[in-house]
């Protein structure tokens, strides 16, 4: 018998890590009066989160300046092969004295984003989860062959800039951590139009 050695993986998760063109203008802009809302305890928590402890701008799904919306649209079209027409909300996030975000999607929009406005080595990124786990836990191959071991959780390697992007329906959560200095994101869903 010939064993042929190829090995292919099949439906995979899309995720894009993209530089934000303009990142020093928005952290400029915004980034102080991120700081400041989160120090004066201006956010609470959204109803529905089972988060205890975090600090959001989400409740109202605070839309920010027309101008940086506009430079987080360009960066989906980057990525998109045809014109299309949709909605874009943006919110802030501040972590630095154990916020946490639980594990969560953001259905029903149809692609997500994590801006990491500002962050450093001292930061926890997010950390996603493979959307078949329940499925393939159910099968317990993990001794059959070393290729069937796939981790169930994948973090990216991310720094100040960055953008990720990704499917809406992907899971994901951010881990608690006390930092020196202040952990800030914005958030974006993308929910485009037919």
């Amino acid at each position: 018998m010939q064993i042929v050695n190829e090995i292919n993986g099949i439906f995979s998760t899309p995720i894009w890590k993209l530089k934000v063109p303009n990142h020093e203008s928005i952290k400029e802009k915004h980034l102080v009066n991120f700081i400041s809302d989160y120090e004066s305890g201006f956010h609470e928590i959204p109803n529905g989160w089972i988060t205890h402890k975090c600090h959001t701008s989400f409740s109202g799904v605070k839309i920010l300046d027309r101008d940086i919306c506009d430079e987080y649209i360009s960066i989906f079209d980057s990525i998109f092969d045809k014109e299309w027409s949709g909605d874009l909300e943006c919110w802030n996030q501040v972590y630095k004295n154990e916020e946490y975000q639980e594990w969560h999607d953001h259905l029903p929009s149809t692609l997500s984003a994590i801006h990491f406005l500002n962050f450093n080595k001292e930061h926890k990124a997010p950390v996603f989860e493979d959307p078949l786990r329940g499925l393939k836990s159910i099968v317990k191959y993990s001794g059959l062959n070393k290729e069937l071991r796939a981790p169930f959780v994948y973090t990216p390697q991310v720094e100040e800039g960055d953008i990720l992007i990704f499917p809406s329906y992907l899971r994901h959560t951010v881990p608690a951590g006390i930092y020196e200095s202040h952990r800030v994101t914005i958030a974006l869903n993308l929910n485009v139009k037919l």
